[in-house]
């Protein structure tokens, strides 16, 4: 079997224009510089295909000369350009490919889909009575901002939850007003503290302030000893209105803290961080947990743009890599920002991001690698499940999609949200049964699959055989006023669906039909003798495909088992000393056995069965002349 540069070099022979191609690439290559830089390659009109960095520029390209992966592979093909810009180190070429890469959007570079659209948590800290509230844009303003959260509706629910929780303004106005108004309904149902009226001064509002920050933060068990504190103060004070407030909030704190499960690890503020990949759907996405103080306070989830058509396996190192630079270059909150961040394998650019991380914060941040860690693992399985979701979302849009074009490929006057597909199965025109299978919302329904066995023909006719499966099964649907199929679909061209659409004439009931011919998957309407012609691989054809090979599926089994009980029987009742009891113990074992795999001691194990008989009843099973392998 071919590997993918084997594979490559076959299908894609240099022609003198690609040569000449290479010729010039290997050239403008050689003059390169061995300095630190970002490089970026271009298509034949001049569109930037990809850009990367390097410490060592000239290294880097000439790499591309002989690829080993398929992505560089098609880089190569389709590449016509490559071009520079060198930079003092590198740091600022790791931030010169980030702006490039968010400016141009190259085709082959991972990087973070809705990148900017990612909301904070902002706590107004430049007005004197502070607000809390949700914006997507973080700025250097003095206020404290939290986030990005990666999940609008938790950022949602937690705001709603401090709103509940605090007493902390909602209305977004300058305070303190010159005439105090009457306060809002916040203030009657004990979610405000009315600072618009005048009724709480700055510094009892900032403690308030103060106490979601910590929340925030997830420092809870400090919070907790802190409102406990300040309860006991003001009880013994007498003011009781104010030690009350402190006993709603931590009522509320302690009811939240005891769905949370809280882990700590050996460092108490650190990012884990992992990838999680679909092949088949060529998806990728990345989740960091958060740990401050020892605690898991947050998981954030994102969504990766991959190029089309690479092998992501091979790939986990860019994903990665690319992820890094992007995430922390751009989203860390350096109110918010670990020790240190936990990978689970090498990538590169380690020490470039670390050495920018440190001179942007003045703070030392390592990155590790912990391949085996238990934070690692609960990291990967965080992934693995968020990128089910999301492709489980994917899916059920395409489902919709499908359904729609069902509706329209078969002229429906609503999207088909129950189907039923219809097959005949022979052999050598014995044996004739008949297979009916249900989707519902585009998927298959198994409880609602059912077998017939045709009665009214004894020979090869299948047009025959469809009609009388079709009329006992709207006769069934009629008896039991059950809701008809919104389309019945058949294994067959213009004879079949001819056949069921009488069927339904006979019934005087009037269901949209269509039949699927295998050979072109054309779809066929009743009386009309030239098919519509159709994309085999459209989202709705592939439901429709799906259907009629579920449908012959389910035919040729239910044949087999039938075929397989009447050799069984066969079998038994040319061996005399086989009575009616053993020979219902013996065909229900047997019904569950394949017979070229049956042997001695397998049949020793029914009751009343010893090594003699089993011995006979195996020879008998050689001298049959039926096929035992297709049973």
């Amino acid at each position: 079997m071919k590997n993918e540069k084997e594979l490559y070099l076959s299908e894609q022979p240099l022609t003198y224009n690609t040569q000449e191609r290479l010729e010039y690439l290997k050239e403008k290559i050689s003059i390169a510089p061995s300095l630190p830089g970002c490089y970026f390659w271009k298509d034949k009109k001049g569109k930037i295909l990809y850009i990367g960095k390097s410490i060592q520029l000239k290294q880097r390209l000439k790499s591309y000369l002989n690829p080993e992966d398929y992505k560089h592979y098609l880089l190569l093909q389709k590449a016509y350009d490559v071009e520079w810009i060198i930079t003092n180190n590198g740091n600022e070429a790791l931030i010169l490919e980030d702006n490039l890469i968010k400016q141009y959007q190259p085709p082959f570079n991972v990087r973070l889909k809705d990148d900017k659209r990612y909301p904070y948590l902002c706590i107004s800290l430049n007005e004197e009575y502070p607000r809390i509230f949700l914006t997507r844009k973080y700025k250097k303003d003095g206020n404290r901002y939290f986030g990005p959260y990666t999940d609008v509706k938790f950022a949602r629910q937690l705001l709603d939850l401090i709103h509940k929780t605090f007493p902390i303004r909602k209305v977004n106005q300058e305070l303190p007003l010159k005439k105090p108004k009457r306060p809002c309904m916040n203030y009657f149902i004990k979610r405000c503290l009315a600072p618009c009226q005048g009724n709480v001064d700055k510094e009892e509002y900032q403690k308030i302030v103060q106490e979601i920050i910590l929340f925030l933060e997830g420092r809870k068990e400090l919070l907790e000893e802190i409102i406990i504190k300040r309860m006991n103060e003001y009880s013994s004070q007498m003011q009781y209105e104010k030690a009350a407030i402190y006993r709603d909030i931590l009522l509320k704190l302690k009811q939240f803290n005891e769905k949370q499960d809280v882990i700590k690890p050996g460092n108490p503020d650190q990012d884990v961080i992992t990838i999680a990949i679909n092949e088949e759907f060529n998806q990728a996405g990345a989740v960091i947990l958060e740990f401050r103080n020892s605690k898991l306070i947050s998981r954030k989830s994102f969504s990766l743009y991959v190029p089309d058509n690479i092998n992501l396996n091979h790939y986990k190192e860019e994903l990665l890599s690319s992820f890094l630079r992007e995430y922390y270059l751009n989203f860390l909150n350096p109110d918010n920002f670990p020790a240190k961040i936990i990978i689970p394998f090498k990538v590169e650019g380690i020490s470039e991001l670390e050495a920018f991380l440190e001179e942007k914060y003045n703070y030392p941040i390592k990155i590790l690698i912990q391949k085996q860690s238990s934070l690692i693992q609960l990291a990967e399985k965080n992934a693995e499940l968020l990128l089910k979701e999301r492709i489980l979302g994917m899916k059920n849009k395409l489902k919709k999609e499908a359904l729609k074009e069902i509706q329209k490929l078969c002229h429906l006057n609503k999207i088909p949200e129950i189907m039923e597909c219809y097959d005949i199965s022979h052999f050598q025109g014995k044996e004739i049964v008949g297979s009916g299978v249900r989707f519902v919302n585009g998927e298959p329904n198994p409880s609602s699959y059912r077998h017939y066995i045709i009665k009214t023909i004894n020979d090869i006719n299948d047009p025959a055989a469809i009609k009388e499966v079709i009329y006992r099964r709207i006769r069934r649907l009629k008896e039991e006023n059950k809701v008809f199929p919104d389309l019945l679909v058949i294994d067959g061209g213009i004879t079949q669906v001819n056949a069921a659409y009488k069927a339904l004439q006979e019934h005087n009931v009037n269901i949209p039909i269509i039949g699927l011919a295998k050979k072109r998957e054309e779809i066929y309407f009743p009386f009309e003798s030239k098919p519509l012609k159709t994309n085999p691989s459209s989202p709705g054809m592939l439901i429709l495909r799906q259907m009629r090979d579920e449908a012959h599926r389910f035919a040729i089994n239910h044949q087999r088992k039938r075929m397989r009980k009447n050799l069984y029987k066969h079998i038994l009742d040319s061996i005399p000393k086989i009575g009616s009891e053993r020979k219902k113990k013996i065909l229900k074992f047997l019904n569950q056995k394949p017979l070229q795999n049956l042997t001695i001691n397998d049949l020793i194990e029914i009751e009343g069965i010893g090594k003699k008989l089993a011995q006979e009843i195996i020879n008998k099973i050689k001298e049959s002349e039926v096929h035992y392998g297709e049973l």
